[in-house]
């Protein structure tokens, strides 16, 4: 009888998802790479392996050492860190969703209007596809991406996918939520991450089996996710920011993210093959700093070995023949500059290209002029990116014929836009720059604020505005004859 029980009391015990043999394997190796970086500041370390398909948590290390120091019984799957730039791929989704993008659409990544947002080398790469500003993870083409979509519906958004649960406005967070102001989980990057990785569809983690789970939901279309895993999975998309045959790159199809929370706090890795999602945190129990280790530049290494592991034990998957594309659509190879239809080398087009998949009303006409930084040719492109444009050495073409009435625009700050100033920010920095566009070009620009001259200066170059509270106005002349832009309004919190 007694025997008996005990079968019985076994059948009903649950039996966890987890590969015992993998997880010794993952601890390991996160054991292995976070002694190398403990010379850099990392503490701690995390690792989630996911079935793609099912959901099923194969492998899950919460710290490095549960009897161990560095706060080793705490399970940083769930500790609640910033992402860094992990969320970008959620907004790029959303924004193609929304009909904000078109995979052929030309974002700029060049001087924000707006102080205190950069990208984290410090550089602008000019106008760039959305394939190209999401792989190179660009900050400034993120944030415009939300204010076009609405901070309001991308915070929803990003409660929609169990990222959070936050009970607070939206504005709480601003349009930097897009690069690591809100904080959010390692597992709960990873099930957001699922619905990337299976077409859209989100589904909760499987942590036993035969366990019973929610109905998965649709949280975005097909399409957006293969978009998004396309653009994720492309190497030559990366550069370039990140080089080729790196950690980021494997010899399988696997899309990657990696983020880096401000001063090296946190660094984190989503990667994912037709088979497994991989998630990787790295940092410190008590959030401190770690000496420039970026997501890229460990927890990718981490995954990428993690990943090579899972792989190395499936025949025929390095053979596997890379995610679906996006149905509906054919591939297009596009002009990096620009993003016109490339002439095609036989016919002196553009040398730089990226394959991109569009749908027929999306194939934008083919280039007019070949980009070349040193060459013969100049370049055709928006006004708005033309300072910009020859500050990195490419040849613009001319705006318009000499004696045409100059025609003034003000590029930043954007008319009725909403700035707040933040209160521990020091005065240097509390500021905006104002951009100009004039056609043809003048020498000079004057900057009127509030009615009253404020800067003479060269249109190409900013000016900045120490930020004042309330409401002002501002506007663009030429200096000693007619021609002035439109009045633009801005309120300052």
């Amino acid at each position: 009888m007694k025997r008996e029980a005990s079968a019985g009391s076994a059948e009903l015990r649950p039996r966890a998802t987890i590969d015992l043999d993998l997880q010794r394997r993952v601890t390991a190796l996160a054991r292995r790479y976070l002694a190398i970086w403990r010379s850099q500041g990392a503490g701690q370390v995390a690792v989630m392996v996911v079935e793609r398909e099912t959901g099923a948590v194969v492998a899950a290390l919460g710290s490095n050492d549960y009897g161990g120091g560095d706060a080793g019984a705490l399970d940083f799957t769930k500790a609640q860190r910033s992402p860094g730039s992990a969320l970008k791929p959620f907004i790029y989704a959303l924004a193609l969703d929304r009909g904000v993008i078109r995979p052929s659409d030309i974002l700029a990544d060049l001087p924000e209007g707006a102080s205190g947002i950069n990208n984290a080398d410090g550089h602008f790469l000019g106008p760039m596809l959305p394939r190209q500003a999401l792989a190179n993870s660009r900050n400034v083409p993120a944030i415009n991406l939300i204010r076009s979509i609405g901070l309001e519906t991308s915070f929803r958004f990003l409660r929609a996918l169990g990222l959070h649960d936050v009970d607070a406005p939206a504005d709480s967070f601003g349009a930097s939520m897009a690069i690591g102001s809100l904080p959010t989980t390692l597992e709960r990057l990873v099930r957001a991450y699922g619905a990337l990785a299976n077409d859209g569809v989100l589904r909760d983690l499987v942590w036993f089996e035969g366990s019973q789970t929610p109905p998965s939901t649709r949280a975005m279309s097909m399409d957006a996710a293969r978009l998004v895993t396309s653009f994720l999975s492309d190497p030559n998309a990366r550069l370039p920011s990140f080089p080729r045959y790196g950690p980021l790159e494997y010899p399988f199809p696997v899309a990657i993210k990696t983020g880096t929370s401000q001063g090296y706090r946190d660094a984190v890795t989503i990667a994912w093959s037709p088979q497994y999602l991989i998630g990787v945190w790295l940092g410190r129990a008590d959030a401190g700093t770690m000496t420039r280790l970026s997501g890229a530049s460990s927890a990718a290494r981490l995954a990428h070995a993690v990943l090579l592991q899972l792989h190395k034990t499936r025949a025929g998957d390095l053979d596997d023949s890379g995610f679906a594309p996006p149905p509906g659509r054919a591939p297009v190879e596009l002009c990096l500059f620009g993003g016109r239809r490339s002439l095609g080398a036989a016919r002196g087009g553009c040398g730089q290209t990226l394959t991109e998949w569009l749908r027929p009303e999306e194939i934008p006409p083919e280039e007019e002029i070949v980009v070349s930084p040193d060459g013969p040719s100049r370049l055709r492109i928006p006004a708005s990116q033309r300072a910009w444009a020859r500050a990195a050495g490419y040849r613009v073409a001319d705006e318009g014929p000499m004696g045409e009435e100059s025609r003034l625009s003000i590029v930043s700050p954007e008319n009725n836009s909403r700035i707040w100033r933040n209160p521990d920010a020091p005065a240097a920095l509390s500021r905006i720059a104002l951009k100009a566009v004039v056609e043809p070009r003048s020498a000079e620009v004057v900057w009127y604020v509030d009615g009253e001259p404020f800067a003479t200066a060269d249109p190409d170059k900013p000016v900045f505005w120490p930020l004042q509270k309330g409401a002002h106005q501002f506007q663009l002349r030429l200096p000693l004859q007619p021609g002035r832009s439109k009045t633009v309004r801005i309120t300052v919190e």
